[in-house]
């Protein structure tokens, strides 16, 4: 299945200006292998595609080149890569860490060839002891389905092609519809494995288990620093996702939880979001952290905690993990489509106010940094935009958006100020873009 972002890939190497290595990252099992092979075959140019998992012997040639030229010989002759307009794929890159010393000559000394490096622990192949390249890499993160890719996986076509525009009004109807699907991919995640077996009437749940038992025996073999903790790390994180995330919410000492946390964010399966006051020398603030799949989100909360449900779960104590799950799901839609090293915002007013926006889309293209904060409820009132209303009247920014389950309307329009609620079915961040440049001025 086509892939949102394979445009973005396809740009990135079809443009005859750019030289820069493009390194393509993302958590295993998200689809970063297909997607390169994917825009390849629709490539009218020479290719070499290299798997340094499977291929071992290519593995250790690599390993073994003194220098770039060494390499370049080795690549004519074992593999057949010509130097006339070539792509080179190297798939799992991370495994030679060698490759770290060439990137400068891949774009600089390499004119034929492009080079397309894959990996899901990219930090692997720059060692603290290599210099990363500035300058010469352009990175794309890879992230799980997103909801239309959802959609498009079980055949809902229409559904997947609706969800992508932006319309003013949503009949009732459509917008239960819409929704009950919404609460499926809430539960099952994007693993494309896992919607595969969802589409096939199967269970996801065992392919998310069986996932991420792959993952954390990976993580054992090539993390040195007490790798026993990557379940408890994921357990920690999503039973207080959307919250403010502290060490001591894992059973180890603070350096341990600091190691662990930041080799899951290495790893792409931990997404962190550091809170900013407008003076930053007042913004010491708890991060809050995320995981990079809904389904993974839903497998590890407490298993005493049952299923929730963005329709049916209506008791209050189970929605606050619900709101922290919605959250997720915004947080991984304006991060689709972007760069590995992209950030995402998030605003609280100063240490001793409870006034905070759950995060801060940067708007380049609008000059804009727009206020996105998150609901997970069934009626908008008027009190949810309030952290909204209070960033955009204290940045002077004209345009906020409230992400609910509700339909879409304007909440709040004023002072040169306009707060939109958009159903969170539609709150990617290309239409949150179109629906802000609609309402702006």
């Amino acid at each position: 299945m086509k892939r949102d972002i394979q445009p973005v890939l396809a740009g990135m190497l079809s443009d005859p200006r750019q030289s820069d290595v493009v390194l393509v990252e993302g958590a295993r099992q998200v689809g970063k292998s297909t997607l390169v092979n994917q825009v390849l075959a629709e490539m009218d140019c020479p290719k070499v595609a290299i798997d340094l998992e499977k291929d071992r012997k290519i593995a250790r040639l690599i390993d073994k080149t003194a220098d770039f030229e060494d390499f370049r010989l080795l690549l004519r002759d074992q593999c057949g890569l010509k130097e006339n307009g070539s792509i080179l794929f190297i798939d799992e890159a991370q495994e030679c860490p060698v490759l770290a010393r060439y990137v400068k000559s891949f774009k600089e000394d390499w004119r034929g060839v492009r080079v397309v490096l894959t990996g899901s622990s990219m930090h692997r192949l720059f060692a603290k002891d290599v210099r990363i390249p500035v300058g010469r890499t352009k990175s794309l993160c890879v992230l799980p389905f997103s909801f239309p890719e959802f959609l498009r996986c079980l055949g809902e076509t229409e559904l997947a092609e609706f969800v992508a525009t932006t319309p003013e009004s949503i009949p009732p109807s459509r917008h239960e519809h819409v929704l009950q699907f919404y609460d499926r991919y809430l539960h099952a995640g994007g693993y494309p494995e896992a919607v595969k077996a969802l589409a096939a009437g199967e269970a996801a749940e065992p392919v998310i288990d069986e996932i991420v038992g792959t993952l954390q025996d990976d993580f054992a073999r090539k993390e040195d620093y007490e790798p026993a903790l990557f379940e408890s790390a994921i357990r920690a994180i999503a039973n207080h996702v959307g919250s403010p995330s502290k060490y001591t919410h894992l059973d180890t000492t603070k350096y341990a939880a600091k190691q662990v946390f930041a080799a899951l964010g290495a790893w792409h399966l931990l997404i962190e979001v550091q809170p900013q006051a407008i003076d930053p020398q007042h913004s010491d603030f708890l991060p809050k952290r995320y995981l990079h799949d809904l389904g993974v989100v839903n497998r590890h909360r407490s298993l005493a905690v049952p299923a929730i449900s963005l329709l049916r779960t209506l008791d209050p104590p189970l929605r606050t993990p619900l709101g922290g799950l919605f959250e997720n799901a915004v947080l991984l839609n304006l991060l689709e489509g972007g760069s590995a090293k992209k950030k995402i915002g998030t605003w609280r007013k100063n240490a001793g106010s409870t006034v905070e926006v759950d995060f801060v889309m940067d708007a380049v293209e609008m000059g804009l940094k727009i206020p996105v904060e998150c609901k997970a409820t069934l009626a908008v009132k008027r009190r949810h935009a309030e952290g909204v209303v209070d960033y955009l009247r204290t940045t002077r920014q004209s345009i906020g958006v409230l992400v609910t389950a509700s339909p879409s309307e304007v909440i709040h329009r004023g002072e040169g100020r306009c707060v939109l609620n958009i159903p969170v079915y539609l709150a990617s961040r290309m239409n949150i873009l179109r629906y802000a440049q609609k309402h702006v001025g």
